[in-house]
């Protein structure tokens, strides 16, 4: 499917036909109706106030030349002009109350046209299938920002644009019809040249479209570089890649500004050109006006009235003139709106239809017919070519193979997220098409390797597994987290459950997001489970327990694993082998590893091939749960209180068989408990007691809570054939008297079967017993903690109890500190550009009162026959003269300023980019620093901040000129009336003006958050969409989008009363002043006689003239108030400090030496309440390999990042020369000393989350090098890529190694982007590389590859090259020279990986999965003793935490802060 056209190539956009004035009503509804209709009647009613105006207007100049002429009185003058004012004054509260209807309504209508774009788009994507989304061009993360930049630019447009465009076509006509009532003949005259003008300014205005279209295109590449860099800034930082995106980021602006360059062009043309043909309106009206006196057809009183009537016509249509570029945006956006619907409700859809199946159960039996696919963006590639399967309902089956062998696709097309080319694909025999998709992703959950979190609360994140989300208690909540081993977590956490986990889960590991999905699915507990890799970023430890849990949790529930550690499968069960897209062999481990040269022996590690045998099945393990006694992860634990007797005798029987015999044994146990040291022996490590993560687990974990209930879900009972939960055969050898005498040891049995209960859990009761230790959190009671909830209240501004940091909040600006940042932000040209545009500002401005000088003088000859005809003819021409030159120079004036304004927040663009880029990695843990707020910040923030000075800025000093200019002539003129208008009339314009500037503005604000807000939950829904389909979230996200689009809807409402109520009151000022004008003048002409008549026409026409064009300036205080917040916003991110600690060091390195870490402290920025490392003592010679290793959680990953300089350590910059180095000294320089671009040149780092950038293989491969780098070169490239596995997969591409990637581009699989990344890494030929779980995502054969090319980079960089593997991995520990173990933060071991292993301690432990060796009765009863005790404290202060069901309907003003 074609990408829609919100980004057209440039060559489309250009010739984009124009947009019609109904696209603005594209989104209308029959609810919008009665807010247009009252619209339409208000802009009725004020666009009847001009004519009146100009009625009144006559009349009282009437009395002034019937005055002069000697017919009437000075009492009879001020007695009739005193009438008509009275009028004028009622004339001014009914514009007042005109405009406030008019501004209201329609700033509503504006609103709700938002809000039904909106709503529509949010509805229309989230029925879309995954096929649409793979499919956009620059990719769904880059489209989403500019789809909501078109629906602001449509808001914009239908709100006081749209309502002033009605206003003054009804000024228009009730002006014209007017004219024509008082002198037809002279109005034809007078409007004759407007079909030329308003051709003229169309024809010129056709071009504006395509340039639109194109600028947006652009914008829209732009908005994708900058998504990206954002979403991946550790590895941009890593590679020293801040430059790379900054250049790419600036060009896409750069040609965006060409675009915008020839619509200020254009729109400049059109203004000049309005400015000039309108003049001539005044010099052929008058000049025939005055040939009409002089015939006696007509009086003055008529010439004034039918002219002015004439001119008010016109002007209306001229006001429109600066507003078309808004108007044209709004059509544009309108029309590629309605080109986006009908592309998203045209096409596949997803979601439930009528007519489709929804069985009452689902066995899980899963059939693949013949299946051939290939996906979208690779439609000449098969994923899966003619391949076949069954999956038995209630059977484990695994699917293993190659990166790329389609293993994961398949996972994919039975979620539906595709659907298959060729073949089927049944359900319990129900073809998928026949299923209800709702009903199949209920009775499915798949758990993919890339853990998506939504912005929300750890609670919610796993609540969300129930379709029943609401109702989930948080005893639910946390039996889910104990099953997942998330309790140590969770207590750490300074807001518990509360805790907000940022955008995409950022805030937590990667193995902390894997196990909150697994506990999110154990709550979900569908009868189909389809794991993709999603244990792999767990420690050996972890993943062992998390594998046996989920074994004992899907007895009798389909299960499918996808992976590459085969040391999960046992040898029952059953697995398919891919290659290439087809199944290469299946069957049952035992006897596929017994079969040589086939494929299954490629996934068997070298040594085991040959003399491969099948593993000793757990045919007869009779437990049903890991967890405890009482606990909630399986109702069906044979450990509840009613069987708990009959099986524990046996269960013990087992165990001390297992004491006594080492050899051959086969095991109750859960195959972690198999092998392992003695229990005399599994004390602590490091004199950590029984915390250490290395002890065995039930020597230090208490029992799990027994006040927990059993876990409840929503599904129904398992499906007929379900095993019993103890085999037959064990049931068959318990004697009842075997079950009485196994009462007195059934709770110390199960005591014993705790310590498979998560360590995290125990870890979590003892920082409660043990406060002395260094874990005690302090927690928030859950009813002291604001939840985030989308109210009113949860969508205002974020407060935050602690002092905010500079950049952490969005201060609004006033305009000095905004303009103190234009001139150091130009360039030469930009500069001349602003000098020149300010001069032909100020002809601009003087031309005014010039030109109503003039103008008084041709008045003045209706009064007087002396030379009438001569003396209009050469003040016409005058003012054509004047016209001519105020013309050309606006023309300039716009243009120029149009032009600054570009450069001006492109500079600030390309500085926000920058500053954003050096920031820490901390600020972006921040939910204000969020990548959706950010990339909104430089696209539609910059758009509309070019507007200040472009438009604004130098329209008030137009205005500012104008109003001295005209004050000062009309006080040499008439300056007593001058100064007593002055004097009256100017604090009340003054204030009323202000008092509309600082409502308007704050107002602005409020909806501008409001928007913000909605924008946020947009972006996260369906950038994650693959998720909240998966867990059939949509009523969630449609609930939770529709609440913060109300809210954004309530403040739009009430912005429109407030601001419309002060808008009217301020657009009548200049009818309440001109009142005042008139009636000053009366009064001096009354007291002076009729002498004064001349220069009091004088006086009125100039400040008249003026209060005419400086209303028509202040009309445009909303928009310079939404370019005041907006300009704000983008200041915040350009003016960010630079104070980084990355800055600190300038000494360049060329190599690195000994790395040495001296007892070394470090807590995260987010965290500073959670020490991470702990007095760590390390050194790592250059040209040796060092493998770091220890449980999840235990600071590995953080001394990687500490290398990289990502984090600042805790102790301040040792002096320079000193002979006290500091915590972290590379070759003896303090890390603090060294210039981080060197640094990060040398080190090099290959992440567990590999980043993939929008662009080819190549760029991404050499992502950071200069293009003058030895190593940028194609060979180099090609050698890095074979070395990494990836060079025959890169060269099957039909473009080879330019083939585009990432968004936008090919899509690949985990593993493939994995040795990208690797080749990334080679390819810079570092003297130190850090693999950071870089073979998690691989097979056996790939990371095998890739083991070999690590060992053959130490032999041919001997004395070169540094190596520091972070693994879980045996095989990648072994090739190791050091192995330094962590446990908790501290070094608990250190030496070579066979001497660690002979020691049997924490490295033996580590990899045995903390299992027991052994040991005797006593022993075993002080664990239970010692466990019993921790038990009891745990569940006190489990119980003292506050567990109550959590409130889902809760409402409050703050939203909680976000810690991570």
């Amino acid at each position: 499917m074609a990408q829609p056209s919100t980004s057209p190539s440039s060559a489309n956009a250009d010739n984009e036909p124009a947009a019609p004035w109904k696209a603005l009503f594209f989104f209308t509804t029959k609810a919008n109706l009665p807010t247009l209709v009252v619209g339409f009647l208000a802009a009725l009613v004020a666009g009847a106030i001009q004519p009146l105006s100009a009625f009144i207007q006559g009349k009282l100049f009437e009395g002034f030349t019937d005055f002069a002429t000697g017919k009437l009185t000075s009492a009879a003058l001020y007695s009739q002009n005193r009438k008509w004012i009275l009028y004028y004054v009622g004339l001014a509260v009914i514009s007042w109350m005109g405009n406030f209807a008019v501004f209201a309504t329609w700033l509503a209508f504006g609103e709700l046209q938002a809000k039904s774009a909106r709503d529509r788009l949010f509805h229309g994507l989230l029925e879309k299938d995954i096929r649409w989304y793979d499919m956009r061009k620059n990719g769904i993360g880059a489209l989403l920002p500019r789809l909501q930049a078109q629906i602001r630019d449509l808001q914009l447009a239908t709100s006081q644009p749209l309502g002033e465009l009605f206003q003054l076509v009804a000024t228009a006509v009730l002006s014209l019809g007017e004219a024509f009532y008082f002198g037809w003949d002279l109005t034809l005259v007078t409007i004759s040249t407007v079909p030329i003008i308003m051709g003229l300014v169309f024809w010129v205005g056709a071009g504006m479209q395509g340039a639109i279209a194109t600028q947006q295109a652009r914008l829209t590449e732009a908005q994708k570089y900058s998504n990206s860099a954002f979403g991946a800034i550790e590895t941009v930082k890593c590679f020293n890649g801040q430059d790379i995106e900054l250049k790419k980021y600036a060009a896409k602006v750069s040609e965006a500004a060409l675009s915008y360059y020839k619509v200020a062009n254009l729109a400049s043309i059109q203004t000049g050109l309005i400015v000039f043909l309108s003049s001539t309106i005044f010099v052929q009206g008058f000049y025939y006006g005055g040939v009409l006196v002089d015939k006696h057809k007509k009086t003055p009183a008529e010439i004034m009235t039918c002219f002015l009537a004439a001119v008010a016509a016109f002007q209306a249509i001229q006001s429109l003139i600066p507003q078309l570029v808004v108007l044209e945006k709004g059509k544009a956006a309108g029309a590629t709106m309605r080109r986006v619907m009908a592309d998203v409700t045209g096409g596949p859809k997803t979601g439930h239809t009528d007519g489709l199946l929804r069985p009452v159960t689902c066995r899980g039996d899963i059939h693949v017919k013949n299946v051939s696919f290939a996906y979208p963006s690779r439609p000449g590639q098969l994923a899966l070519d003619d391949v076949s399967m069954f999956i038995q309902g209630g059977d484990m089956t695994f699917l293993i193979g190659k990166s790329g062998s389609g293993k994961s696709t398949i996972s994919q097309l039975l979620m539906r997220f595709h659907d298959a080319g060729e073949g089927s694909i049944t359900v319990d025999g129900v073809h998928l098409k026949s299923l209800d998709a709702n009903w199949l992703r209920s009775n499915l959950t798949l758990l993919e390797q890339t853990t998506l979190l939504f912005n929300d609360t750890v609670f919610r994140n796993i609540a969300f597994g129930r379709r029943d989300y609401k109702s989930v208690s948080k005893v639910e909540v946390m039996a889910a987290a104990e099953f997942a081993l998330l309790q140590l977590m969770i207590t750490d956490m300074p807001e518990g459950l509360d805790t907000l986990v940022g955008h995409k889960g950022g805030a937590m590991s990667g193995g902390q997001r894997q196990r909150m999905a697994l506990a999110r699915a154990r709550l979900r507990d569908t009868p189909i489970l389809m794991l993709d890799e999603s244990t792999s970023a767990l420690d050996h430890i972890s993943r062992a327990l998390m594998m046996d849990a989920i074994r004992q949790w899907r007895k009798g529930k389909t299960t499918t694993i996808t992976t590459h550690d085969i040391s999960q499968i046992e040898a029952d069960d059953y697995v398919y082998v891919l290659e290439h897209g087809r199944v290469a062999q299946d069957g049952y481990r035992k006897h596929m590893e017994t079969v040589p040269d086939t494929p299954f022996q490629g996934f068997l590690p070298p040594s085991k091939r040959a003399r491969a045998r099948p593993k000793v099945a757990r045919v007869n393990t009779t437990f049903e749960s890991i967890h405890t006694r009482g606990s909630s992860m399986d109702s069906s634990s044979v450990y509840s209180r009613e069987v708990e007797d009959v099986i524990a005798e046996p269960l013990y029987e087992q165990l001390k068989a297992s004491e006594r015999k080492q050899n051959n044994r086969k095991t109750w146990m859960p195959s972690v408990f198999i092998e392992g040291s003695p229990a005399p022996n599994m004390r602590g490590i490091g004199g950590l007691g029984n915390k250490s993560a290395f002890t065995a687990p039930f020597l230090r974990m208490p029992v799990a809570s027994n006040f927990m209930p059993k876990l409840t879900t929503a599904w129904e009972p398992l499906p007929p054939g379900r095993p019993p939960p103890i085999s037959k055969d064990i049931a068959s050898a318990i004697s009842p008297e075997s079950k009485r005498k196994s009462v007195r040891v059934s709770a110390r049995m199960s005591t014993l079967m705790e310590g498979l209960v998560s360590r995290a859990g125990n870890a979590a009761a003892d920082a409660r017993i043990f406060p002395d230790r260094g874990l005690r959190r302090r927690r928030k009671p859950v009813d002291e903690t604001a939840l985030a909830t989308l109210t009113g209240g949860g969508l205002s501004k974020i407060t935050e109890d602690e002092e905010a940091q500079p950049g952490d909040v969005v201060r609004q600006m006033g305009f000095k500190p905004i303009l103190q940042t234009l001139w150091p932000n130009l360039d030469l040209i930009a500069r001349i550009n602003v000098i020149f545009g300010f001069y032909c500002g100020t002809i601009h401005a003087v031309a005014t009162p010039v030109f109503s000088y003039v103008f008084a003088k041709l008045l003045v000859t209706l009064s007087d026959p002396t030379d009438r005809v001569h003396k209009s003819l050469v003040y016409s021409m005058t003012m054509l003269a004047i016209a001519a030159a105020d013309g050309i120079h606006t023309y300039a004036f716009r243009l120029c300023l149009e032009y600054a304004g570009q450069r001006w927040v492109d500079t600030l663009r390309s500085e926000a980019m920058a500053r954003i880029l050096d920031q820490p990695r901390a600020f972006f843990d921040k939910e204000i620093n969020s990548v959706s707020r950010m990339t909104e910040g430089l696209d539609r923030n910059a758009e509309e901040m070019r507007n200040l000075l472009g438009r604004f800025i130098g329209m008030m000093y137009v205005a500012a000129l104008m109003v001295t200019v005209s004050l000062i002539w009309a006080i040499s003129a008439q300056w007593e009336s001058s100064l007593i208008c002055l004097s009256a009339a100017a604090p009340y314009v003054f204030l009323v003006t202000n008092a509309f500037a600082g409502v308007s503005g704050r107002w602005e604000s409020l909806s501008n958050d409001a928007a913000e807000s909605a924008s946020a939950i947009f972006t996260e829904t369906f950038t994650n969409i693959k998720t909240v389909r998966a867990f059939t979230l949509e009523d969630h996200f449609k609930e939770k989008y529709e609440l913060a689009t109300n809210y954004a809807l309530k403040v739009g409402f009430i912005r429109a009363f407030l601001s419309g109520f002060f808008f009217g009151l301020s657009d009548s000022a200049s009818t309440f002043v001109t009142a005042l004008i008139f009636y000053i003048a009366t009064m001096i002409a009354r007291d002076g006689g009729p002498s004064l008549i001349p220069s009091i026409i004088q006086v009125l026409a100039i400040l008249i003239f003026t209060i005419t064009n400086v209303s028509a300036i202040l009309g445009y205080i909303p928009q310079i108030g939404a370019a005041k917040d907006t300009a704000s916003r983008l200041l915040r991110l350009a003016q960010l400090p630079k104070g980084s600690h990355e800055h600190l060091g300038d000494t360049r390195i060329n190599t690195v030496g000994d790395v040495v870490f001296t007892n070394l402290k470090f807590c995260y920025p987010s965290r500073p309440d959670q020490t991470i490392l702990r007095n760590i003592h390390l050194r790592i010679k250059p040209s040796t390999s060092v493998a770091i290793v220890g449980g999840s959680g235990s600071g590995k990953s953080t001394i990687a990042n500490l290398l990289l300089n990502l984090y600042c350590t805790s102790s301040p910059p040792s002096p320079r020369g000193s002979r006290k180095l500091g915590d972290l000294t590379l070759a003896g320089r303090d890390i603090k000393h060294i210039y981080t671009p060197s640094l990060r040149a040398l080190v090099v780092v290959v992440s567990q989350c590999p980043a993939i950038f929008a662009a080819t293989v190549e760029e991404n491969i050499v992502y950071g090098l200069p293009l003058n780098s030895p190593y940028n070169r194609r060979q180099n490239i090609v050698n890095a890529a074979r070395a990494a596995g990836i060079h025959d997969f890169i060269a099957s591409l039909p473009s080879g190694y330019n083939t585009l990637i990432g968004d936008g581009g090919m899509g690949l699989s985990g593993g493939q982007a994995q040795r990208i990344a690797i080749a990334r890494a080679l390819v810079r030929n570092p003297a130190v590389l850090i693999l950071d779980e870089a073979t998690s995502a691989l097979d056996v054969e790939s990371a095998t590859l890739i083991r070999h090319t690590l060992q053959r980079l130490l032999e041919e960089r001997k004395g070169r090259i540094t190596v520091i593997i972070i693994t879980h991995n045996r095989e990648q520990m072994e090739i190791a020279e050091r192995i330094v173990v962590l446990d908790q933060g501290r070094v608990v071991e250190d030496g070579t990986f066979w001497d660690l292993m002979r020691r049997k301690g924490a490295l033996r432990n580590l990899l045995s999965g903390g299992e027991w060796e052994g040991g005797d009765d006593g022993a075993a009863s002080g664990v239970v003793e010692q466990s019993s005790k921790q038990r009891h404290t745990a569940d006190r202060s489990w119980r003292e935490s506050g567990l109550e069901d959590y409130d889902w309907e809760r409402r409050s003003r703050t939203r909680p802060k976000l810690r991570t």
